[in-house]
């Protein structure tokens, strides 16, 4: 009789083991749900202003028209020759990037100087091999280029009067 009260006891133990088991499992997943709703519940409805903000930038225009007059001749800001080799300049004449000359480089400067200034400047103006007209800024006058011709023969230790000869 004792096997059978032992096998009786075995199979409660078994039987509450499996009931606490699920009773907990079934705990847990309460727990996950009710905190996932609390979650749900957090997020605000969408009233649909995201998707008529994505509408506004998909339809964006991509350029702007404007009515605002252009600035009187003779406005320009005055820029020296030094301002707009810092500007525009020493991109390409600082390191002779493509065939530039380089600024302190005399080897490269002698023979262009044989043209003159006026011929240097129509170079800059116009454009040169891999130089686009004007540096590439369309804003700089004719006297800007010269201005800053003379400025980067200067540094290279020759005289634009030489050029002018």
């Amino acid at each position: 009789m004792s096997s059978h009260v032992l096998q009786a006891d075995k199979s409660v133990v078994t039987t509450s083991v499996a009931l606490v088991s699920a009773l907990a499992l079934l705990a847990t997943v309460l727990f996950l749900v009710a905190a996932l709703i609390g979650v749900i519940s957090r997020v605000a409805p969408d009233d649909g202003s995201r998707k008529q903000a994505a509408v506004i930038e998909r339809i964006r225009p991509v350029a702007r028209a404007t009515t605002a007059l252009p600035k009187p001749a003779g406005t320009e800001v005055k820029l020296t020759g030094q301002e707009v080799y810092n500007k525009v300049c020493i991109a390409c004449h600082a390191a002779g990037v493509m065939g530039a000359p380089k600024v302190g480089s005399k080897e490269l400067w002698e023979p262009r100087l044989t043209q003159g200034l006026t011929g240097l400047v129509n170079n800059a103006v116009a454009g040169i091999r891999t130089m686009p007209a004007k540096g590439g800024d369309p804003s700089l006058t004719e006297a800007n280029l010269k201005d800053t011709i003379v400025y980067m023969l200067d540094q290279t230790g020759l005289k634009a009067d030489a050029a002018a000869k």
